[in-house]
């Protein structure tokens, strides 16, 4: 049986030590993000600000990490979040998950706070403390380049913060991936780093691994990588177009939210999915052992955002700066994605943020005195790219959007109804009136409005034409969740499962990495084990059903138009029907003493 490592780095005292992690908890947790939960919950307290010392970052690797598992460059992040005061995990890509596995561990914890700016660089020989003083103020790109140099390093092996997470923004992520600016981007863990005073990460090793079982490891690669080449149209769209493509189908289904989600249908979506747009595309891959790469690194050539540039963009990030903005320029939301990648910024609420501001302009909440001048209106290209500036540079309206939808909206009376978050988190793009099993996953999910945590039941539920039932979309949304902590905890990509991946192979898989028998129900029961777990955290913050909520537009207001129209989320019965499958108290949403000791739930 393996030995598993916790490297605890201490940035007060600048003391670091290695601290076994019980192959048991391993087995219960996996990794990455479930490993991650159980981490946080027994090393916080209640009440903890997240901006203080004792706040960890939490660092995970999986058991897949540091082998070439396909698709699994990946690295999970647990912490306490400055947006939401709740629980965060985050997932970025790149060699960073590898590199820590390869250093022998699979998590990471940081705690403290350092007296000037520093940056870490660990090895598998030990941990490394750095000046990092000419660096505070930098841009992330800036930071990535420089560091890369000084610590002799490879792109894929630095993350850093941006401006954002030096001025401690609940909405700063933290960057990794050379020019690619890949992230942990949601909740605000820049901020957490920032207010430890460390500006960068560095993760680099030269050293090998070899699974548990390497025979069974073997036969189960070589098992997902046939498959890969069985479906090759999947791979060949993935890697052509990434997930830009979905927005001319997610329109059609009526759920690109649009003008700060007033509607699910955008006129303009074809100008911003990535299958109709000409702009120069390099292909590129999100880290090692990915077969099917759907990333891209793309330049405007020409108009007014010519030179701009970033990774994808996503559709998260097409959405957020375009439909939810009215604005159907992708030059504009590439240049408005590399703006929050430079700062250090999550693009997700960001966006949102800036939709919320037009919509309070043109019912006349907010004024032109508020905006420095700006007519801040759907659709406006410019004035979009002028609010984020104000916002990523914290001034004007802007250093009120910079803390979030949910603080801006209490401080402009009238405008909480539509204020587009969960527990202070910002929604991913899915429209959810006719899509409600998606809604019962942004109102009940741990980390607040996300579109990642619990699975997409939009891209399910219309499929299948069960869009607008009740009946059963609570054990959908339990399932879905228990797929994507599975991928989350392993780790591996979300995208190819369960296409690539599935059950059955996960299992054969966490089987060789362990080096002991794990069947798919024991597998299915980790995943509920976490969702659990997450629930608990936020429980411990004094959460209850009263919180698992969405804003009035959702529940209130029909539907204008398009499919699913004069629909509204019937959000109570839902979650009747997600806290039944979970087997959590119906009247508190809390699970029970008997619950945690049936799961093997520590508490």
């Amino acid at each position: 049986m393996e030995d598993y490592q916790l490297l605890e780095v201490d940035l007060s005292s600048r003391k670091y030590q290695r601290v076994p992690i019980p192959a048991a908890i391993v087995e219960k947790y996996m990794g990455g993000r479930g490993l991650g939960s159980y981490l946080l919950y027994h090393g916080t307290k209640k009440g903890l600000d997240p901006l203080s010392p004792e706040n960890p970052l939490i660092f995970t690797s999986g058991l897949a990490q540091g082998l070439p598992t396909p698709f699994s460059p990946k690295m999970a992040l647990n912490t306490k979040s400055p947006l939401t005061g709740l629980y965060l995990f985050a997932v970025t890509s790149g060699a960073l998950g590898p590199n820590l596995r390869r250093c022998g561990f699979l998590s990471l914890s940081i705690k403290g706070k350092l007296d000037h700016p520093q940056y870490l660089v660990i090895t598998d020989a030990g941990v490394e403390f750095r000046d990092a003083r000419h660096l505070w103020g930098k841009n992330t790109r800036e930071t990535q380049e420089l560091i890369t140099r000084e610590a002799g390093a490879k792109k894929g092996d630095v993350a850093v913060i941006g401006p954002a997470g030096e001025e401690l923004s609940p909405l700063a992520g933290i960057f990794n991936e050379g020019e690619y600016l890949r992230c942990f981007g949601r909740g605000g863990c820049g901020a957490v780093m920032g207010a430890k005073l460390l500006k960068a990460i560095v993760i680099m090793t030269e050293k090998k691994l070899t699974a548990a079982n390497p025979e069974k490891y073997q036969e189960v690669r070589h098992q997902i990588l046939a498959t890969v080449k069985k479906e090759t149209a999947w791979a060949k769209f993935r890697r052509e177009y990434g997930t830009g493509a979905d927005m001319d189908v997610m329109n059609q289904q009526g759920i690109v939210p649009t003008n700060n989600w007033q509607s699910g249908v955008f006129a303009e979506a074809d100008k911003l999915c990535t299958v109709t747009q000409g702009w120069p595309r390099q292909n590129v891959a999100c880290g090692p052992y990915c077969p099917a790469p759907c990333a891209h690194l793309i330049r405007i050539g020409s108009g007014p955002y010519e030179g701009a540039q970033c990774d994808g963009p996503e559709y998260e990030t097409i959405y957020s700066f375009g439909s939810e903005c009215g604005v159907g320029r992708f030059d504009a939301v590439v240049a408005a994605g590399q703006i929050c990648d430079e700062y250090g910024i999550d693009t997700m609420s960001a966006g949102v943020a800036v939709g919320f501001a037009m919509e309070c302009f043109e019912r006349g909440l907010i004024t032109e005195k508020d905006t420095d001048g700006l007519q801040l209106r759907f659709g406006d290209d410019q004035a979009m790219m002028a609010m984020l500036g104000k916002l990523v540079r914290q001034e004007g309206l802007g250093k009120l959007l910079a803390k979030g939808t949910r603080y801006a909206a209490q401080h402009i009376p009238g405008s909480e109804g539509f204020a587009m978050h969960a527990k202070g988190l910002e929604f991913g793009g899915y429209e959810c009136r006719n899509s409600w099993g998606q809604a019962l996953q942004f109102a009940i999910n741990a980390r607040g409005g996300c579109h990642h945590g619990y699975g997409l039941p939009a891209r399910v539920e219309h499929v299948q034409g069960l869009g607008t039932t009740v009946e059963g979309k609570g054990m959908m949304v339990k399932n879905a969740a228990i797929r994507r902590i599975l991928c989350d905890s392993a780790m591996v990509c979300t995208f190819p499962y369960p296409k690539i991946y599935n059950d059955v192979s996960m299992a054969a898989l966490f089987s060789a990495l362990l080096g002991k028998e794990c069947t798919v129900a024991e597998l299915l029961r980790i995943g509920e084990r976490v969702q659990t777990q997450e629930r608990l955290f936020n429980v411990r913050e004094g959460l209850t059903r009263a919180d698992d909520q969405l804003p009035a537009r959702l529940t209130k207001d029909p539907k204008p138009a398009g499919p699913g129209a004069g629909s509204v989320v019937p959000l109570e019965a839902l979650k009747d029907e997600y806290y039944r499958a979970m087997g959590w108290d119906l009247a508190t949403g809390i699970p029970g003493p008997e619950l945690c000791r049936e799961l093997g739930i520590r508490v």
